[in-house]
């Protein structure tokens, strides 16, 4: 973030005054083209912000409790490396097929990426073994 050095004017008739920003109103000198002790004060503030967006979905049956396919496709947070990263994932349990990508969108460089049948996808996300097991 970039903060500008305040800019003083007179607050009636927009003169650009020296002085400090801050001063007391018994300690300013009247402006010299209209007299007043008004002032206006300006700063520039300048900011980057970046927004990061995950969409996702689940298609299910009706009354049908797990989903038949699942989608995502955003921004997600590597935890090891705590650089953000854009995923696009699909499983679809009717066709079998799980697939994921994953790209550095800085160099555009795929980190990851896996194609397989769904029944063949073992030990990740959902699919790891549990601390009892």
């Amino acid at each position: 973030m970039t903060v500008s050095q305040p800019v003083v004017k007179c607050g009636d008739c927009g003169q650009l005054l020296a002085g400090n920003a801050s001063s007391p109103i018994e300690n300013r000198k009247p402006c010299p083209r209209c007299g007043s002790a008004k002032r206006a004060v300006s700063v520039d503030i300048q900011a980057t912000v970046s927004v990061q967006s995950k969409l996702g979905l689940k298609a299910r049956h009706a009354k049908s409790g797990r989903p038949f396919m699942e989608q995502m496709v955003g921004d997600d947070l590597h935890r090891k490396t705590g650089k953000w990263m854009r995923i696009q994932r699909v499983i679809d349990r009717v066709n079998n097929w799980y697939r994921e990508i994953i790209h550095d969108p800085t160099t555009g460089k795929i980190v990851h990426q896996t194609e397989e049948p769904l029944t063949e996808h073992k030990g990740h996300g959902d699919a790891k073994k549990s601390q009892g097991d």
